[in-house]
C-alpha cells in the first residue's frame, strides 16, 4: 500500500503546486501574503462549472474559467492592490482580506452554498501495476500539473518576461529604471497566477468530483500557504516540493492513521516542521526568487 499512498500523495500534492506558484510567484515580487489568491480562482473554478452546465467543451470551459480568474485578477491588482503597493505590509494585507470576501460573496450570490457535483468528463477507469491501482484521472491530474509547472520554470528562466519578474523581484525602482514596465509585469504576475489556481482548482474538484463555497478559502489561503511555508515562501521550487510535500503527508496520515482528523495531523506536522526549520527547505534568501 506504500506505493499507493505515494501516487495518492503525489497526484493531489501536484494541484497544490499549482495553486502554490501563483501564491509564491505574488510573494516573491513584493513580499505580499495574497490572501485573496484562493478566492479569486474559485470564482474561476465556478465559471468553469457553469460554462460546462451549458453544454461547453471542457476545454473550452477550463480556457473560460482560467480567463475569468485572469481578467479579475488585473481588476485587483489595479484598483485594490497597486495604488497601496509602498504603503507598508499591514494595508495590502487588509485590502487583499477585504478583495476575498467580496470574491466569497460573489459566489454566494450566484451560485449559493450549496455542494455541486463536478465531472469534466473523463471516464472513471483503473489498472492495477502490482498491488498499485492507477487511475485515468489521477495519471491526467499529474501530466497536466507537471507540463504546467516545466512551463512556468522555462517561462521564467527563459524568457523576457521572466527575466523582467526575476529583476523585479530583486529591486522594483532599480527595474524601473532600467525601462522594464513594472506595473505591466505585475499585473501580468497576478494574472497568470490566478489562471493556474483555476486550473489547479478544476483538477482538484475534478478527483474528488465536487465543489463548494470554501475550495478557494481551503486550497488557495490555507493549502497553498502552508506549501509555501514548508519548502520556502517566496521560491519557485520550495512552492513545488513543499506541495508535493504537504499531498504526501495528507494521503499518509490518511492511510495509515485517520481520515477524519486527518488535517489536525497534518497541522501537527506542520507547526513542528516550522519550530525546527522556520525558513522552510529552500529559504528564499539562498535560493532562487520568482
Amino acid at each position: 500500500m506504500f506505493l499507493q499512498y505515494v501516487i495518492n500523495g503525489l497526484s493531489i500534492g501536484s494541484v497544490y503546486a499549482l495553486i502554490a506558484i501563483g501564491y509564491n510567484m505574488v510573494y516573491g515580487i513584493l513580499e505580499l501574503l495574497n490572501f485573496a489568491h484562493g478566492d479569486v480562482y474559485a470564482v474561476g473554478c465556478f465559471v468553469t462549472l457553469a460554462l460546462i452546465g451549458l453544454k461547453q467543451h471542457v476545454v473550452v470551459a477550463i480556457l473560460g474559467g482560467m480567463m475569468a480568474g485572469f481578467t479579475i485578477n488585473l481588476i485587483v491588482e489595479r484598483f485594490a492592490y497597486r495604488p497601496v503597493r509602498f504603503s507598508g505590509r499591514v494595508t495590502p494585507t487588509i485590502s487583499a482580506v477585504g478583495i476575498a470576501y467580496i470574491m466569497r460573496n460573489i459566489i454566494m450570490k450566484i451560485w449559493g452554498p450549496e455542494t455541486y457535483p463536478f465531472n469534466i468528463g473523463i471516464k472513471a477507469s483503473y489498472f492495477t501495476v502490482g498491488k498499485v491501482v492507477f487511475g485515468t484521472l489521477q495519471i491526467y491530474i499529474l501530466l497536466i500539473a507537471v507540463a504546467l509547472m516545466i512551463f512556468i520554470s522555462l517561462l521564467l528562466k527563459r524568457t523576457k518576461m521572466g527575466q523582467a519578474v526575476v529583476s523585479i523581484s530583486q529591486s522594483i525602482p532599480t527595474a524601473a529604471l532600467m525601462g522594464i514596465p513594472v506595473n505591466r509585469v505585475i499585473a501580468m504576475v497576478y494574472g497568470v497566477g490566478a489562471a493556474l489556481g483555476v486550473v489547479g482548482g478544476v483538477l482538484f474538484c475534478a478527483y474528488y468530483e465536487s465543489i463548494f463555497l470554501g475550495i478557494g478559502f481551503m486550497l488557495g489561503t490555507m493549502k497553498a500557504w502552508m506549501s509555501s511555508i514548508v519548502g520556502g515562501i517566496g521560491s519557485l521550487k520550495g512552492a513545488v516540493m513543499g506541495a508535493l510535500i504537504l499531498g504526501l503527508t495528507e494521503s499518509f496520515v490518511s492511510g495509515y492513521v485517520s481520515t477524519v482528523y486527518r488535517d489536525a495531523y497534518v497541522w501537527g506536522v506542520f507547526i513542528l516542521f516550522v519550530l525546527i526549520k522556520p525558513q522552510g527547505l529552500f529559504p528564499a534568501q539562498i535560493s532562487e526568487k520568482v
